[in-house]
């Protein structure tokens, strides 16, 4: 039998648990409150600027156009309109300047160069040459206005302008030299300025021609609505 004296003895170990598990939760929150886990670093975002449309850009597209089938050229050149040539294989270069700017939009003022030329002859069943060589050229210079939407990397634009047009058809051994009438073109396209200076382009124009006069050395030609569907590049 224990004595009374060894009693407290029996709860030394049980008084120095509960102290220890009374402690434990301070030491932790102290610990923590000294030493606080790192934080992942936030990444800093700069914001790239965006350009602005540049003063100049020049531009140089191709086309291959349709021409039509005119009877009143054909009848002019005494051959059907099986025989005029359908395309042309078109050259346009154009300047524009921008020194018009209001935010998202800017006007732009210029001209261009087209020049266009193809040639067919009827051929015999066995290929061999059995008529004339048939001409058609396309020849302008244009003023040009247009409203341009958007950044230096890349906008679309409409357009609007006017200038001589020569839409003229004649045989092998005639030089043209007519002076071509007052044409109204409109249209739209855009660029996308891919690279630092370099940009591809797309534009589709409509030029209004209107009917000509037969003379020595060119047929007649009925009024006509010519769709010019071009691509290149421009540089700025």
């Amino acid at each position: 039998m224990s004595s009374p004296s060894s009693r407290p003895a029996r709860w030394i170990p049980v008084a120095l648990c509960v102290a220890v598990f009374a402690l434990c939760p301070t030491f932790t929150v102290s610990v923590a409150a000294q030493t606080p886990p790192p934080q992942p670093a936030t990444p800093v975002i700069v914001p790239v600027p965006e350009r602005p449309i540049p003063w100049v850009v020049v531009d140089a597209r191709g086309a291959y156009p349709s021409l039509g089938l005119d009877e009143v050229t054909a009848a002019g050149l005494g051959v059907s309109t099986g025989n005029l040539p359908g395309r042309a294989r078109t050259l346009v270069v154009g300047a524009h300047v921008y020194p018009l700017r209001r935010g998202f939009w800017k006007v732009g003022l210029g001209g261009e160069l087209l020049m266009g030329s193809g040639a067919s002859q009827k051929k015999s069943a066995t290929g061999a040459p059995a008529g004339p060589v048939v001409h058609r050229r396309l020849n302008s210079v244009s003023a040009q206005v247009s409203l341009n939407f958007g950044r230096g990397a890349g906008w679309s634009y409409v357009t609007a302008g006017t200038g001589p047009f020569k839409f003229e058809s004649y045989l092998d051994d005639a030089r043209p030299d007519g002076v071509g009438a007052s044409t109204l073109n409109f249209g739209g396209g855009a660029r996308w300025f891919n690279w630092d200076h370099v940009a591809f382009t797309v534009d589709l124009r409509f030029y209004l021609t209107k009917p000509s006069n037969p003379t020595v050395a060119t047929a007649g030609r009925e009024r006509a609505r010519i769709v010019l569907f071009s691509a290149g590049v421009s540089v700025k």
